[in-house]
């Protein structure tokens, strides 16, 4: 009998307390790691949204104030008036007259030279809104355009992380 219970108590192995807690235990670091990877990547890609946005709209208004900047006249809108498109007469003949609008869905801004096609200025998972020419010309200067729109990365599933959207503003002599 000794002999026994001598050998029941020698044995190797867990009991079911012990297995429980160590399955807890591991399940709380998998779960913490897994929480930390997850806000990781939400984290990436918040950062991508907002670099696209920022680099989007930025090459968008370099590209508008540089045409502005080469043109000889301001069309449309008129002296003193906004619109939502700018008409420029440029230098090179076949590129006049220069249109920029938005269209689209998602909104894109778009350039029109003479009477070629109207090409997007922005890539489409992004969203243009509020796009506004205003002619702020005065008497004895070459014409100034102000230039304002919004920028916002699309975002059809409504997830935090690609909620972003950023207002550009700049203005443009012409022919300076």
């Amino acid at each position: 009998m000794q002999q026994r219970y001598q050998n029941t108590l020698n044995r190797n192995g867990y009991t079911l307390l012990e297995l429980l807690i160590y399955i807890v235990i591991v399940s709380a670091l998998l779960m913490t790691i897994t929480t930390f990877f997850s806000l990781v990547a939400e984290a990436r890609v918040k950062n991508q949204s907002i670099s696209e946005v920022n680099d989007q709209g930025a090459a968008i208004m370099d590209y508008i104030t540089q045409t502005i900047r080469n043109a000889t006249s301001i069309t449309a809108p008129a002296t003193g008036s906004n619109a939502a498109s700018l008409t420029l007469v440029v230098p090179t003949g076949s590129l006049s007259p220069t249109i920029f609008d938005a269209s689209g869905s998602p909104s894109n801004i778009r350039v029109k030279e003479g009477a070629g096609a109207a090409i997007p200025l922005s890539a489409n998972n992004i969203d243009v809104s509020g796009l506004n020419f205003r002619n702020l010309t005065r008497a004895g200067t070459n014409g100034i355009v102000q230039v304002q729109f919004t920028v916002s990365r699309v975002n059809p599933l409504n997830r935090n992380e690609y909620d972003y959207r950023k207002t550009f503003i700049s203005s443009a002599e012409v022919g300076k």
